[in-house]
C-alpha cells in the first residue's frame, strides 16, 4: 500500500492492538469502549509529492475502539474523519470512514479487516494475516488521486 491511515491514528490503533495480542483469553465480558477525537493539521509529505506543490491536511473526527476479552473478535475499531486537504487558495475534502476489526481465527490466525474508505487506497475490504503480513484479500476499487490533485493546483 502507499499509504495507510492517518499516522497518529496508526500509532494509536498499533500500540492498542499490541496490548490486545497479548492480554489473556478471560471470560467474555462486555467491550471496553474507547473515543479517541482527532484534530490535526499536518503537512502532507503525500500529496505534496503527487501534486507537485505543498500542501498541508487537517483532519477531524472520532476513532472509537472497542476491544473485547475472550472472543473471537478481539477489537473492532470505527473511524469516521473528514480530511481537508489545502494548496494556497485550493482546497479538497475527502473522507476515511470504516470498520477495522481483529479477529481470532479457530485455527488461531490473527487478521485484520479493514472495511470501507481509506484515502488514495481503496474502497473495499482489505484481509491482512497479522501474523505474517501476508495479504489474504485484497480491495477491488482503488483510488487514486487525479482528482484531489486538479483541485489542488487549478
Amino acid at each position: 500500500m502507499r499509504r495507510q491511515r492517518t499516522t497518529g491514528v496508526l500509532a494509536v490503533l498499533g500500540a492498542l492492538l499490541v496490548v490486545v495480542l497479548g492480554a489473556t483469553g478471560a471470560a467474555a465480558q462486555a467491550p471496553v469502549k474507547e473515543v479517541i477525537q482527532v484534530n490535526e493539521t499536518f503537512a502532507d509529505e503525500f500529496l505534496t509529492e503527487e501534486c507537485g506543490v505543498p500542501v498541508t491536511t487537517t483532519a477531524t473526527g472520532r476513532v472509537t475502539v472497542f476491544t473485547f476479552n475472550g472472543t473471537v473478535l478481539q477489537e473492532m475499531t470505527t473511524l469516521n474523519i473528514s480530511l481537508v486537504a489545502t494548496a494556497g487558495d485550493n482546497q479538497a475534502r475527502f473522507r476515511d470512514v470504516g470498520i477495522d476489526q481483529v479477529r481470532v481465527q479457530p485455527d488461531g490466525t490473527v487478521i485484520l479487516s479493514i472495511v470501507g474508505q481509506v484515502p488514495f487506497e481503496f474502497t473495499g475490504v482489505m484481509k491482512i494475516n497479522l501474523e505474517t503480513g501476508e495479504v489474504i484479500l485484497e480491495p477491488h476499487h482503488e483510488v487514486d488521486t487525479t482528482r484531489v490533485c486538479e483541485r489542488l493546483t487549478a
